[in-house]
């Protein structure tokens, strides 16, 4: 399957005026179908390649945490893989998923902030502690950001599917939690009149969550006897501007490259790349 494919569009992206109103609502958009089993076959195969170091585009990703002989069922979790091969850098920067991101945020256009590669073992992993991902992304000074959780496997309710607090994106940022991972399943104190549900993500391979950058989200460990896999491409509005102070290791990537942000200017460069539209520079 050529690569560019996984970049066309698909004729059911343009979302209805009620698919944006519920993420301003909600906080999520579940979108199904947006990768045929025949394309996640494909991303699978690639994503195993570079879990096992075959890089086809002869660079490795940004970051890597495997696992080790201390702790054999953790979570192998892969930064910007995009850089590693030529089919998840097609998945990554999926036409279909900038556009979907733009349409829910009112962007006029969507680059890549990072991508990652999930893979949950079978009767493995940790618990991910109840978080916001915009919190850790304070470089990025607006919240115009969306995450956009690739199901490779599809997701049961006993392989840790990802939790989304509805509604929380609305309480502003709240305190990041002391450990991201490991066996802490508390969330954050809430407001005593918060409402909001909890919505496990159980979709089938090929569809995709969006959530909105404060929106506040965990996960379970895997306790079903199959693999959870995820590819996500965590996405940021083109008029984003870049905003030092909290470390994030995407500023030390970015600043490798000769065109960079300054302070206070629109993120710039090939550290992040534009998925939609495909036009812009």
């Amino acid at each position: 399957m050529n690569a560019a494919l996984l970049r066309a569009d698909i004729p059911d992206s343009k979302l209805t005026d009620t698919e944006i109103a519920r993420f301003a609502e909600r906080g999520y958009h579940i979108h199904t179908a947006v990768f045929s089993d025949a394309e996640v076959a494909v991303i699978n195969a690639a994503a195993d390649r570079v879990i096992a170091r075959d890089y086809d585009k002869g660079a490795p990703p940004d970051c890597r945490h495997d696992r080790t002989a201390a702790d054999p069922l953790a979570v192998i979790k892969l930064d910007n893989v995009w850089k590693a091969d030529a089919i998840l850098e097609a998945t990554a920067l999926s036409t279909r998923i900038g556009h979907i991101a733009a349409q829910l945020i009112g962007a006029p256009g969507i680059r890549l902030w990072h991508d990652q590669l999930l893979d949950k073992p079978a009767h493995g992993g940790r618990v991910i502690t109840y978080h916001q991902d915009w919190a850790y992304w304070q470089m990025i000074a607006e919240c115009q950001t969306v995450t956009c959780w690739i199901a490779l496997d599809d997701v049961r309710p006993d392989s840790g599917p990802m939790v989304l607090v509805e509604g929380s994106h609305k309480l502003g940022v709240c305190p990041t939690p002391n450990t991201y991972t490991g066996d802490q399943t508390m969330r954050p104190p809430l407001p005593a009149d918060f409402q909001g549900r909890d919505v496990p993500v159980i979709i089938p391979q090929g569809s995709v969550s969006f959530h909105h950058g404060l929106l506040l989200h965990g996960s379970d460990r895997n306790f079903s006897s199959s693999r959870r896999r995820a590819f996500v491409s965590h996405v940021m509005s083109t008029a984003c501007t870049y905003r030092p102070g909290q470390y994030h290791q995407n500023e030390e990537w970015m600043k490798l490259h000769a065109d960079y942000p300054q302070p206070g200017e629109t993120f710039r460069g090939p550290q992040f790349p534009v998925m939609w539209p495909v036009e812009n520079p």
